[in-house]
């Protein structure tokens, strides 16, 4: 395999000088692809370039950009938070008086400056002080319980499809929620998994997303399920444990078969089944300098522990873990007999873990 390197791989531009520069030519490969969420649209405008594919930019923006993304969905009759976006004070002035709402990058992940808005001050706030570069997307609240949908699209149909409800919604995160998500059994959920194919089906054909696997966040509220956001990737922290165990599915290695074009492995037959019920949670720690925390083999030992890593190590740092969800002291794959008993382990792993921690303060920097 070789290796070219660059400062920035998500830039086209770099992208295509490092190639000339290991006298590569794109007309040679036969894929251009990326699991990396923000080298979608890199790679998909290095395919179109290569004649491999047309239109993969165009997609890829869809399934990057929220704003465009919710517009498509919408003009395709799927519900979905309305909004609008905001560039500096005067589009704040401007705004409707209607709150709550959602603030948030047009392009972000892992709810990284993504905060509920309950006011105008707020909303300038937000504006005069985020890190992050405008223009922002300003969407209306949406209350319900969130759920994750990972699946595979295969020539615009959904040939497989896992649910997920998270212990928490995602933005409770910035106030010390706990980051995890249980996959719900389809023989205990079929309206809901019916009502979800529906809308994946509406929502990926809008986005122009037809082959490949994709990771899709909706509420459910009243019965009804609101679409929120969808990517086309396998979804994070360990979704891919969780959906191999649940239902026998490798979501990687349909990703795969999907940029090659290659059919999709059939759904297991017992896809829906009895069996055990699998959740994956986030190990949070407190933040400072790691001094004492437990061994992998000390996690696994825990109740209904199936999976572990860890992210972190002592002497290492820990971050403030409330800045974005994809901060975390380590992950774990936590199975039981139904979801009431997944959730109670989850809680226990989390409080035990996060107690088992010894930080203390960094020291300051130069």
């Amino acid at each position: 395999m070789r290796t070219v390197l660059v400062t920035d791989q998500a830039s086209v531009d770099q992208a295509l000088a490092g190639l000339t520069r290991n006298g590569l030519d794109l007309r040679d490969f036969d894929a251009v692809c990326s699991g990396l969420e923000f080298c979608l649209a890199t790679a998909a405008v290095l395919s179109d370039l290569a004649r491999i594919t047309e239109r993969a930019a165009f997609g890829a923006v869809a399934m990057r950009d929220k704003d465009v993304q919710k517009a498509l969905v919408r003009a395709a009759g799927v519900a979905t938070a309305q909004c609008v976006t905001v560039a500096g004070h005067a589009d704040v002035a401007a705004h409707p008086d209607r709150f709550p709402v959602v603030v948030k990058p047009l392009s972000g992940s892992g709810a990284l400056d993504t905060f509920r808005i309950d006011g105008r001050d707020g909303l300038a706030a937000y504006v005069r002080g985020t890190d992050t570069a405008g223009p922002w997307l300003v969407e209306e609240f949406i209350s319900g319980a969130e759920f994750q949908v990972d699946g595979v699209v295969r020539g615009g149909a959904v040939t497989f499809l896992s649910m997920g409800r998270y212990l928490e919604n995602i933005i409770d995160i910035h106030d010390g929620g706990l980051v995890g998500c249980i996959a719900v059994p389809p023989a205990l959920h079929p309206e809901l998994y019916e009502n979800a194919k529906a809308v994946a089906h509406d929502s990926l054909k809008a986005l122009e997303h037809v082959d490949g696997v994709f990771h899709m966040e909706v509420f459910v509220r009243d019965g009804e399920i609101v679409f929120g956001e969808c990517g086309a990737r396998v979804g994070g922290g360990r979704t891919d444990e969780v959906v191999e165990r649940s239902f026998g599915v490798n979501l990687h290695d349909e990703w795969v078969r999907g940029v090659l074009r290659r059919p999709a492995v059939p759904e297991p037959a017992d896809v829906g089944g009895a069996g055990a019920v699998h959740g994956d949670m986030h190990l949070y720690a407190p933040q400072g300098l790691v001094r004492e925390m437990p061994t992998r083999e000390e996690v696994l030992a825990r109740p209904g522990v199936v999976y572990a890593e860890l992210k972190i190590a002592r002497g290492a740092t820990m971050p403030d873990v409330t800045s974005a969800s994809y901060l975390r002291a380590g992950v774990a794959v936590v199975s039981g007999a139904d979801e009431q008993e997944v959730e109670a382990r989850m809680k226990d792993l989390s409080a035990w873990f996060a107690a088992s921690v010894v930080t203390e303060r960094a020291p300051e920097g130069p």
